[in-house]
């Protein structure tokens, strides 16, 4: 069988860690495409006519309107943690298994950024930087920030990721609360961490530092919102690495503009890649990267390896990454 192989809206596959694109040169025609974000299904099915592997990024969104146009597509290995770009129950009718990377490949490296983007927005350190860039020395006194020992922290969602960020949190000698129904943790751990359990509301109204790494779903989406703000402590800072969508947006700058919220980091948005004229980029109390929490190279070529090990297995007749991925047998 002649593969062709589909890099999708992936910056970095193939980039830093150059052997893992020869590799997949050795079993076929590798092309790398970066397609509009919202592209509609039968447009990218049409794209990507003739490719029967892809490795894709978190966009675009393969769904069902994809896989009714697509012809043969064998494999989707999702070069990322999560399945929310697919439309899983559209993959098996149409044959295709979709992979993706184990989620401890990027537990270090996106819960480090959750810290490090944290501590730049309340430390200032961005603007402070830009102003010494400037020249304007003489305004250092105006970028006050807070400490980090001895406050209270809180992670929404306490899974793969939350955990180590409730973990790095722990540093600091302040309470570590969580809140999550279906914690992917033993129950041992909350004990040898020191860490307590709490409804979200509990959450909200008593940590001055509060980081997102819940799942998106239909119970999840925007979860932080104009009502659930209101519980919040005066003063707190929401960092977010986990997917944009949720917060609400409007609710967010709202909060932050009555002084409710401190500021808010986000590696994750919405809508990606952000456009110029956004609310956020306006916004000093806000800090925005672009979705770069894996970008560390232990991540990244742990996250090329698994994707070319995906391929390989299609190649030899084996499902790849069983336990990883979604299956016809399911």
């Amino acid at each position: 069988m002649e593969y062709n192989i589909a890099v999708v809206n992936s910056n970095s596959f193939g980039q830093v860690f150059t052997e893992h694109w020869k590799e997949l040169e050795g079993i076929g025609t590798v092309k790398r495409f970066m397609l509009p974000t919202d592209i509609d299904g039968k447009l990218l099915a049409e794209k990507l006519h003739g490719f029967n592997v892809i490795i894709a990024s978190v966009t675009p969104f393969f769904n069902k309107e994809f896989f009714d146009n697509k012809d043969e597509l064998l494999l989707i290995s999702r070069h990322g943690i999560g399945f929310n770009n697919v439309d899983l129950h559209a993959a098996k009718e149409h044959g295709t298994q979709v992979a993706i990377v184990p989620q401890k490949v990027e537990r270090n490296s996106v819960a480090e950024n959750e810290l490090a983007n944290l501590m730049a927005l309340v430390r200032q350190v961005v603007p402070s930087s830009e102003r010494e860039r400037a020249g304007r020395y003489e305004d250092r006194a105006q970028f006050m920030g807070n400490e980090f020992s001895g406050k209270t922290f809180g992670v929404i969602g306490c899974g793969n990721i939350g955990s180590r960020v409730a973990e790095l949190f722990s540093i600091f000698g302040g309470p570590v609360l969580v809140n999550d129904p279906h914690p992917a943790t033993e129950p041992e751990w909350f004990t040898n961490n020191n860490v307590e359990r709490v409804d979200l509301e509990t959450l909200l109204s008593r940590c001055d530092y509060i980081s997102l790494n819940a799942s998106l779903d239909d119970t999840s989406l925007h979860m932080i919102n104009s009502k659930t703000i209101k519980s919040l402590k005066k003063g707190a800072y929401i960092c977010n690495n986990a997917r944009g969508a949720l917060v609400e947006e409007d609710a967010i700058s709202a909060a932050i503009k009555s002084g409710q919220l401190s500021g808010y980091a986000a590696d994750a948005m919405e809508v990606e890649p952000v456009k110029a004229d956004h609310q956020f980029l306006k916004n000093d109390r806000i800090l925005v990267t672009p979705h770069t929490s894996a970008y560390t190279y232990e991540c990244l070529h742990g996250m090329g390896e698994k994707c070319v090990s995906d391929v390989k297995a299609i190649v030899a007749g084996k499902r790849p990454g069983r336990e990883l991925t979604h299956n016809l047998d399911d």
